[in-house]
């Protein structure tokens, strides 16, 4: 007996070589994936589908200081009379309606998507040069179209009926002032649609909707750090009524603000909108999309 428990013994302790080769594979191959930006995506594509972003949120924990707990919160009363006017199934038009073509974020694709019955325009800014543009990136654009499309030749632009979504590329606060500078005392100040990324922001809105007459904003999850799950059990107590997840983040959320409408982007293609109305409320999509499933929206 002492004999078998001496060769058992000694099995366990061959193994462990084997073991701890395994872990180091593991933690080499783990690094790996994080080093490039295709392997980054695939570990959170795992991650969100099979794992709720658990581990997204130990790293956000661990790495960052996001913290949701001590948001002040909405005061009460917002309106949010654009989210009926968007329709049923709520629909976005994502980058002014032409999101990934080179008419992206023009007044052009802007006027389409108005023609094609959407009254809720979501658009890319970017501040350069005390100009605030309608773009996805700073710098030169390449090939992508420009038409003179800024905050200002866009709300001239688009009709009195018509709310626009903002995605501030540049820092939200210097771009959201110049903003509210922009419209405060006008008619715009009731349908410009402000999105909050982070936690700081929720201060920066009940400033600006302190001077100026804005609507009630959206939550995105966008740059959120954190899990979505853990962002959305905050929503109920901050009092959004619009709460924005990715598609590929969609999977982990499992739950549901009460009083919100959840909404997903990008959904450019029938299989993504059918994905994604199984779980949300309404998507930012392109203004030309028609899709069997798809419910009529206003007609011009």
């Amino acid at each position: 007996m002492t004999r078998e428990r001496a060769r058992g013994g000694g099995m366990r302790t061959s193994r462990l070589p084997l073991l701890l080769a395994g872990l180091c594979g593991a933690l080499v191959t783990g690094g790996a994936l994080l080093a490039t930006s295709s392997g980054r995506q695939w570990l959170h594509r795992v991650d969100s589908a099979v794992l709720g972003e658990r581990g997204t949120d130990a790293w956000a924990r661990w790495r960052a200081s996001e913290d949701w707990s001590s948001v002040a919160p909405l005061r009460p009363g917002q309106d949010y009379a654009w989210l009926a006017a968007a329709g049923v199934p709520v629909r976005i038009a994502h980058a002014l309606g032409e999101s990934d073509q080179r008419t992206a974020n023009t007044l052009g694709a802007a006027r389409r998507a108005y023609a094609a019955g959407l009254r809720v325009l979501e658009v890319d800014l970017v501040l350069e040069g005390g100009e605030l543009r309608c773009q996805h990136d700073p710098g030169p654009q390449g090939d992508l179209l420009k038409d003179g499309c800024n905050i200002n030749t866009l709300l001239s632009t688009v009709p009195r009926d018509a709310w626009i979504v903002l995605d501030l590329k540049s820092d939200i606060e210097t771009a959201g002032q110049y903003i509210v500078d922009r419209i405060q005392g006008t008619p715009d100040e009731r349908r410009v649609v402000f999105q909050l990324y982070q936690p700081k922001d929720f201060s920066l809105f009940n400033r600006w909707q302190s001077r100026a007459n804005l609507p009630g904003p959206i939550l995105s999850t966008y740059r959120v750090r954190r899990s979505v799950d853990h962002v959305a059990r905050h929503a109920d107590r901050l009092g959004v009524g619009a709460f924005a997840v990715p598609l590929d983040r969609l999977p982990a959320l499992s739950f549901r603000p009460a009083g919100a409408r959840i909404l997903a982007h990008p959904v450019h293609d029938c299989l993504s909108w059918a994905e994604a109305l199984r779980r949300v409320d309404g998507v930012y999509t392109l203004s030309s999309l028609q899709c069997a499933s798809l419910s009529p929206v206003r007609s011009t």
